[in-house]
């Protein structure tokens, strides 16, 4: 199975009304840009995206307005990993039928699992679709990293079964898993912090699915564009950058809040609901101007002006 998967794929923040639902106009308006910034796919109903605060059906609703809403013109990936099997191949299905591009899995959290309970899971899961299958490793929330020789075992014995998105700060955990590609020529390794994005293309991976993505894609896009032009000075001038941002980790608690507010200053010039248990803070608000200002990002407002709010968009 030919992978599509390469290049930069934001984690895309999901946007709420103030009713706590979803703001249509603001989701399709970030799709937009995101899109006109040259990103090679977008990542749905992941981390980032909130999936663990959404019911199913909220899920399924999300991914099927934005998967008609994108139309083809980038790969879509949704996250349809939850604690439970059936859910998991459920939502997965879903994902298919609605025409979705990939699916991104992450491994059952709460308990700790064995290889084998593992390798059994997304086993099922890869037999109940056709569409490409995204591992999603992140050890930080599901309390459990996936080893290379599983994840090796998996991409070996099922062909849709195409990639996978390592959230480590393990440069050497990557490296292994790009190893992967010796035995499975198309298999897929996205970095997901950013700091990590350049040394990993360096050994072969594929791209990033990572948080800056979100809110300034342009320097990932150029860091990715210019590093396989071979344009090295671009290159590291565009990593020095990203470099920068990851202060803005350290701002919010969840990360995800942070980033949907520097979304909020730098693309949609306006603000979107927080679901509890978050809220709206001030200070917060403050804090992400000052790093922007600090960073010299505000020029980066001028491309939202090419951008008009989508009106009645089904």
């Amino acid at each position: 199975m030919a992978c599509k998967w390469k290049g930069i794929i934001p984690p895309v923040v999901t946007l709420f009304d103030e009713k706590r639902g979803f703001d249509w106009e603001a989701n399709y308006f970030l799709a937009d840009y995101l899109i006109q910034q040259g990103v090679h796919g977008l990542l749905y109903m992941g981390s980032t995206g909130e999936f663990s605060s959404l019911t199913s059906e909220e899920r399924k609703v999300f991914a099927e307005r934005m998967v008609r809403y994108v139309d083809g013109r980038v790969p879509v990936l949704i996250g349809t990993g939850s604690t439970s099997l059936k859910e998991t191949i459920y939502l997965s299905q879903h994902a298919e039928s609605i025409g979705a591009s990939g699916v991104l899995v992450v491994n059952p959290f709460y308990w700790k699992y064995t290889d084998r309970q593992l390798y059994d899971y997304y086993t099922s899961v890869a037999k109940s679709i056709r569409i490409p299958l995204l591992i999603y490793n992140i050890p930080l929330l599901t309390g459990q990293d996936l080893s290379p020789d599983l994840v090796l075992r998996l991409a070996v014995e099922h062909e849709n079964i195409v990639g996978i998105k390592d959230t480590t700060e393990k440069l050497g955990h990557i490296r292994q898993l790009i190893r992967i590609k010796e035995q499975r020529e198309d298999f897929a390794v996205f970095a997901a912090f950013d700091d990590l994005l350049l040394p990993s293309l360096q050994m072969g991976a594929a791209g990033a699915i990572n948080g800056t993505a979100v809110f300034l894609p342009e320097l990932s896009v150029q860091l990715f564009e210019s590093f396989h032009a071979q344009q090295y000075e671009e290159t590291l001038k565009a990593n020095e950058s990203i470099l920068k941002l990851m202060a803005i980790y350290e701002l919010s608690q969840p990360l995800y809040i942070a980033i949907k507010e520097a979304v909020h200053q730098l693309i949609l010039g306006r603000h979107t609901a927080l679901r509890p248990p978050v809220k709206e803070c001030d200070e917060l608000e403050d804090r992400i101007r000052i790093f922007l200002n600090k960073n010299n990002i505000q020029s980066y407002r001028e491309a939202r002006n090419r951008l008009v709010f989508p009106k009645n968009r089904k």
